[in-house]
């Protein structure tokens, strides 16, 4: 004999050994304790939670031949029918493959009729959100009023489709995906008694894999087992999901983080010819970030390098990384879609120096061009002199600096002491990014050339209360507000306004420089 797929071999009997929905199992056990049974149940939830297992476990319950409790002895006929589909008094109809008007008015016509040789005559509709309007119509009147003897078992993966009017006669039940602990207990469980080695590893990568579902978990265990030959372990798991190992997601994260192309280069083309899930990468690194992000807001980071990862970018990545899963299908490729999302992730972290072979040698210039010009200012040998410099010229003086970077630093900085050739500078948290080495150098020559003196910078993160750029701002809003009201105080423009029912658009009006 054939072997049954565990998914059936191990589909639950009776409500005890089902796995989760402890509060649907819970209250239908004591409606039918306290004989208070709906005549229409809807259960909701995602695919493989056990919506059908629980219906038809209902269904045993109420035609018993031993009667109506909430354990049926799964050994009488009617048990016996019920759990191969076979049982005359319990219809199940499977709503996507039956949705026509036609085949739900004879549904209802055979609600009429008594139950041949059990209590209660129970319909199971299975992705009822599947019926047509017309059908919900026709279904609808033995709904509301249906015979003593009917009961109906609605299951659905998409209850929002469901017409409101359906939704309030039933009682429903929103059934829960299961937990990763809950799919491994089980799977340990059905394992042992199959006679199939495996390790801790190998059962939570196939409880995240089936992302709530424990028949995906059952199905995806027959593919592990068919290829391991009953001998399951990690590296065996990820060959047939096509997953890649958490060392080699953290070295990823790693190498992203430190912006090193030419061994994230190297990845690629290792990924590419390992055949691997892309999707699954991406869910991966997803997750990863999340747990940084997490561990970085409510907790502690073990990796230096990971520790120093802005918050803000790693929100980024985050959003880069669920992107990426969005357009992936959109791509030339899967391979292509996944590698520009990883393309995205280097080009968005701003964090560490670029560390490629060829971009090293431009940062290595750039380094040796700043040393030279730092060389050339100290070569200058000007005189340290007391500053004409203070606060309250601080403005006039930024304004002559050379538009770039280094002059954006100083608009946003806010002159708080002049020490001899020191300035003491501050800016605020959000402008921080511009306070770095090769700006500041910028900075002190400009500054050096203007003042012909030599300067020496210190820049600290903190609030600022009065900046160049915050000065501009006023200066600007104040001028915008007083053409506004110059404009709104002429007389010959009111008139025009009031005689063709014009409206003066405040957003079009520039003071004039």
């Amino acid at each position: 004999m054939i072997n049954q797929a565990l998914a059936r071999k191990w589909r639950p009997k009776n409500f005890d050994t089902i796995v989760g929905q402890g509060f649907a199992i819970e209250a239908i056990k004591n409606s039918i304790k306290n004989q208070r049974i709906h005549h229409a149940y809807l259960f909701s939830g995602t695919r493989g939670v056990g919506k059908t297992t629980i219906a038809r476990i209902f269904a045993k319950s109420l035609n018993c031949q031993a009667g109506v409790s909430i354990s049926p002895c799964c050994n009488c006929s009617s048990c016996e029918e019920i759990d191969h589909s076979k049982a005359i008094d319990v219809i199940e109809l499977d709503a996507a493959s039956n949705t026509q008007v036609d085949n739900m008015r004879e549904l209802m016509e055979n609600a009429n009729y008594q139950p041949t040789s059990s209590k209660y005559k129970v319909f199971i509709i299975d992705e009822v959100h599947m019926l047509s309007k017309s059908s919900f119509n026709a279904m609808l009147k033995t709904l509301e009023e249906p015979p003593e003897h009917v009961i109906f078992i609605l299951a659905t993966t998409d209850p929002e489709k469901i017409p409101v009017t359906v939704l309030s006669r039933c009682l429903h039940f929103s059934l829960l995906q299961m937990t990763n602990d809950e799919i491994i207990k089980q799977l340990s469980q059905i394992f042992n008694d199959e006679k199939i080695s495996f390790d801790d590893k190998s059962l939570e990568s196939i409880a995240k894999a089936s992302e709530g579902s424990m028949r995906d978990a059952l199905s995806l265990s027959d593919r592990i087992i068919n290829f391991s030959n009953g001998n399951i372990t990690i590296d065996k798991v990820e060959k047939v999901l096509g997953a890649v190992s958490k060392d080699t997601i953290n070295k990823l994260i790693e190498l992203i983080a430190m912006n090193d192309r030419d061994e994230i280069s190297k990845l690629l083309k290792n990924v590419q010819h390992a055949n691997l899930s892309y999707e699954h990468i991406l869910k991966n690194l997803a997750e990863s970030f999340y747990q940084l992000s997490f561990n970085q807001t409510f907790g502690e980071i073990d990796s230096e390098i990971l520790r120093n990862i802005e918050p803000k970018i790693l929100q980024v990545f985050y959003q880069i990384c669920i992107q990426g899963l969005k357009d992936i299908s959109l791509a030339p490729n899967h391979f292509i879609g996944f590698s520009m999302t990883i393309i995205r992730l280097i080009n968005f972290n701003p964090t560490y120096k670029i560390k490629s072979k060829s971009s090293q040698n431009i940062v290595e210039k750039k380094s040796e061009k700043n040393a030279l010009e730092d060389n050339k200012l100290k070569n200058l040998n000007l005189p340290e002199k007391i500053l004409p410099l203070g606060p309250d010229n601080w403005r006039e003086t930024v304004e002559k600096l050379n538009n770039g970077m280094a002059k954006t630093l100083a608009l946003n900085c806010e002159l708080l002491k002049v020490d001899h050739n020191k300035l003491i500078l501050a800016v605020d948290e959000k402008f921080s990014h511009l306070n770095n080495e090769k700006y500041i150098s910028i900075l002190q020559q400009h500054l050096s050339e203007i003042l012909s003196q030599k300067i020496i910078i210190e820049i600290n993160v903190s609030e600022v209360i009065k900046t160049p750029a915050s000065e501009n701002l006023v200066e600007k809003n104040t001028a915008q507000k007083i053409a506004i009201e110059s404009i709104k105080a002429d007389a010959n423009l009111e008139q025009f306004i009031n005689e063709f029912e014009g409206k003066i658009i405040e957003d079009t009006i520039k003071p004039i420089n």
